[in-house]
């Protein structure tokens, strides 16, 4: 049973894709945060390197953006079916450019920037500067391929290209025409004010995690969409009615007392994407390694021993491993260039059978993904398309314990989970409950707010003090519950409120 999730903790909303009580995919971003990856920006060239055709453009972000002829939200192979990309940078420093944001910051690098901009909406992607009509690649059925391509000919307009998605279903023709129109709309108003404002300046941001969860991920077999924070759930309801038909009645708001994750077996899956060992139900495991140029994936038979031959044992561990390692992928968004080092296999039908195993897997992820094949030693090499950061790049920071060589769970997950065990003590009816947790988590609890929300509303009728340990590490807590009227307490205890 696929559902979608969206729950709201500390300023975040996180939002997750599940089959059954297995993640498929996981999001968190800043409640009022800016949307980065597809916003649209009028920026101010900073300097142009001609031996390398790329720019740096000033769109007034921290760092400034780089801008080059081969990148674009679309699949630069898509694009190339229908129209002749320029192989030449056309600008030179002091250029006012429009520039969309394809790919977000990676580590010391600024975002990646085009002058290709595509906006898209459920069924279909405008590209205001090209004059074209493809259906995506990723629809294999002929038939289907050639309908599509007929209704997108019917409702392209005069000025623009469009590209049939995915999900679109031919009897949709209506509302193919008015997601067209409305996409026209937001770019004639990006250039409006475009003429209005100086460089640099943004033009467009992108919708919010909640709405592009409903444009990009819900399909029509996810059976449920679950809410947890009611001001979230009206702006998902609402944005589902906009959009008509069945996923209205899909839309649910989650109002039990414990945690959303926790209520539906998800909360391990989330803590799993953070260790390097994913165990296989079989007893087989995977290891993840993130390097700087690559990601590694290391495939073991661990327990499993099988009931044939050594040969069958090896074939049916990479099987096994090729499903799970398209799905951590997808879970954990890895992007760039991933080496598999499948075990060696003699079979050669073996070998082949398993790449198409992983190709077929890697067919449900949203992101673009090739398979390069496989070597003489069982390498697998495949390329992921990057666009924003990897999913649990919100959950950890930097440990100061070892120097920056490892990391710890960031202080908004650190909070997260203490709400989780708060909800889970309350849920059992106690009227009070004492934390001991790290002083410098205590201090950002007060300091930010973080849990302001819930002591106002959910709590309001209950008692939380809050006892900082500076001898704590800082992903260490403890929650227990205390029904006495009079507690005996530390000085340094603090009532949260």
């Amino acid at each position: 049973m696929k559902r979608i999730f969206i729950d709201s903790y500390a300023g975040n909303v996180i939002s997750a894709l599940a089959d059954d009580k297995r993640l498929l995919e996981y999001q968190t971003e800043k409640l009022n945060g800016k949307v980065i990856v597809g916003s649209v920006f009028k920026g101010r060239v900073e300097n142009v390197l001609p031996g390398m055709q790329v720019a740096f453009v000033n769109i007034g972000l921290e760092k400034n953006g780089y801008l080059s002829t081969g990148e674009s939200l679309v699949s630069k192979a898509q694009l190339e079916e229908a129209v002749s990309l320029p192989t030449k940078l056309d600008v030179k420093e002091g250029d006012e450019v429009i520039v969309q944001v394809v790919k977000d910051t990676s580590g010391t690098k600024g975002v990646r920037l085009t002058t290709h901009i595509s906006f898209a909406a459920r069924d279909v992607v405008y590209m205001p500067e090209y004059d074209f009509v493809v259906v995506s690649r990723r629809i294999e059925d002929e038939s289907l391929r050639e309908q599509l391509l007929k209704i997108g000919e019917e409702i392209k307009p005069e000025k623009g290209g469009l590209i049939m998605r995915t999900v679109a279903k031919v009897e949709n023709k209506e509302y193919f025409i008015e997601e067209r129109k409305y996409l026209e709309k937001v770019y004639e108003e990006i250039l409006l004010k475009s003429k209005a404002v100086k460089a640099p300046a943004l033009l467009y941001e992108d919708g919010n995690l909640s709405k592009r969860m409903l444009r990009d991920v819900y399909t029509p077999d996810v059976q449920e969409i679950i809410v947890s924070d009611y001001q979230l759930y009206c702006e998902v309801l609402d944005e589902a009615i906009k959009r008509g038909g069945a996923i209205v009645d899909k839309v649910k708001y989650y109002d039990k007392t414990r945690d959303l994750f926790t209520d539906y077996g998800l909360d391990g899956e989330v803590d799993g994407m953070l260790r390097k060992k994913v165990n296989l139900e079989s007893g087989a495991y995977i290891i993840i390694d993130k390097t700087e140029a690559l990601t590694v994936i290391d495939v073991n038979t661990g327990k499993y021993i099988g009931d044939d031959s050594l040969e069958k044992t090896v074939f049916e561990t990479n099987l096994m491993a090729s499903d799970e390692i398209a799905r951590q992928l997808r879970l954990r968004n890895i992007g760039g260039i991933v080496i598999i080092d499948f075990i060696d296999m003699e079979d050669e039908t073996h070998r082949e059978a398993v790449v198409e195993r992983l190709k077929t897997a890697l067919k449900e992820d949203r992101t673009r993904c090739n398979v390069v094949g496989m070597t003489g030693l069982g390498l697998v090499e495949l390329t992921r398309k990057k666009t924003r950061k990897e999913s649990f790049s919100s959950l950890v920071k930097n440990c100061p314990y070892c120097r920056g060589e490892g990391v710890i769970f960031s202080n908004d997950y650190i909070v997260m989970k203490i709400r989780c065990a708060l909800l889970d003590l309350f849920a059992e009816e106690h009227s009070c409950a004492i934390v001991d947790l790290n002083t410098d988590i205590c201090d950002f609890i007060f300091k930010t707010g973080a849990l302001t929300k819930d002591v106002s509303k959910i709590w309001k009728d209950k008692r939380i003090y809050l006892v900082p340990h500076r001898t704590y590490h800082q992903e260490y807590f403890s929650v227990k519950g205390d029904d006495r009227k009079v507690l005996d307490l530390p000085d340094k205890a603090r009532l949260l409120y």
